[in-house]
């Protein structure tokens, strides 16, 4: 049985607001490195307590560990929600058990982060088991705040400004999911059942047959964002798809137009999906040699 998971990215320009309302990038690079040379110390005197730890929705989250990659030119940074649930372990037929941990200790959950210090751009892993885009915001506001660098700091979502165009110029559409409110939900709902159910939302999903070649019918992905694209009652509208043959699918969001990249890995060969492993599918995504995500960030300007 395959078992497969798709880890999804997000994008963030790095930016600070000046004294006269401008809105301008901010280098993190002094700040990342001299916490990894902090971090590095302590490792190096056996220290025990040197990382950066702070309480975020009243759970504690740690940035716990800080790389540069000396080959790709970035920083690797890897935050942690500490969970203080505890998982069951168990077998097929045996008995579940639940984790043995000291009252200090906790389940961590990562997040992987790429910073490009030359173009001030964040991308960021999302894993809802672990901290999102904003809680990671909120830490490195703190980093920032406590250098004395800037007053404030924003992590500002990268939108794909070229989303629509290029959603309905897709060879091969191998999802679309959509959520709609109001009349129209009400409305596809009276195409299937008799009366009106005053329902506040319907979410639904159309996919291809999981076969790598197979997608869904062409024109009925196409006649479905002719009318879903500029509703005003459609709250989400997101596909996936692959622009050509040799392209791999990729995912495209027609409502916020945040910018994505997504990799499926095999969990039979990566059952833990540990951080390093992480930030090689991140580099391999941001830098691809036929037109990583990088150098579609930099044409958008």
């Amino acid at each position: 049985m395959s078992r497969v998971k798709r880890i999804g990215f997000n994008f963030f320009r790095s930016t600070t607001e000046t004294e006269d309302g401008r809105t301008v990038t901010l280098n993190l690079s002094n700040i990342f490195e001299h916490i990894r040379e902090q971090y590095q110390h302590g490792r190096e005197n056996g220290m025990d307590e040197y990382k950066r730890v702070y309480t975020y929705n009243s759970e504690p989250a740690r940035l716990s560990q800080v790389n540069f990659d000396v080959t790709a030119q970035y920083y690797h940074l890897t935050f942690e929600r500490l969970n203080y649930s505890l998982p069951n372990k168990t077998t097929l037929h045996g008995d579940s058990e639940m984790l043995d941990l000291e009252t200090d200790e906790f389940i961590g959950h990562e997040a992987t982060v790429l910073y490009d210090s030359q173009n001030h751009i964040l991308m960021i892993q999302r894993n809802r088991d672990s901290l999102g885009p904003a809680a990671i915001g909120a830490f490195i506001q703190a980093l920032v705040s406590e250098a004395g660098v800037a007053n404030n700091f924003c992590a500002a979502m990268i939108t794909d400004n070229g989303a629509r165009r290029r959603a309905f110029n897709q060879a091969a559409y191998r999802k679309i999911t959509t959520k709609v409110v109001g009349a129209k939900a009400n409305g596809l709902l009276e195409r299937l059942f008799d009366g009106n159910p005053d329902v506040a939302s319907i979410e639904i999903s159309f996919n291809s047959r999981p076969a790598k070649d197979a997608e869904i019918d062409h024109d009925f992905a196409r006649q479905l964002l002719d009318n879903f694209v500029d509703d005003p009652e459609v709250e989400r509208l997101r596909i996936r798809a692959r622009e050509d043959d040799e392209s791999p699918v990729e995912p495209i969001d027609l409502i916020s137009h945040k910018l994505e990249a997504s990799q499926t890995v095999d969990l039979r060969t990566d059952r833990q999906l540990n951080t390093y492993r992480v930030f090689e599918y991140m580099v391999t995504l941001y830098d691809r040699e036929d037109g990583g995500y990088k150098n579609r960030i930099l044409r958008m300007g």
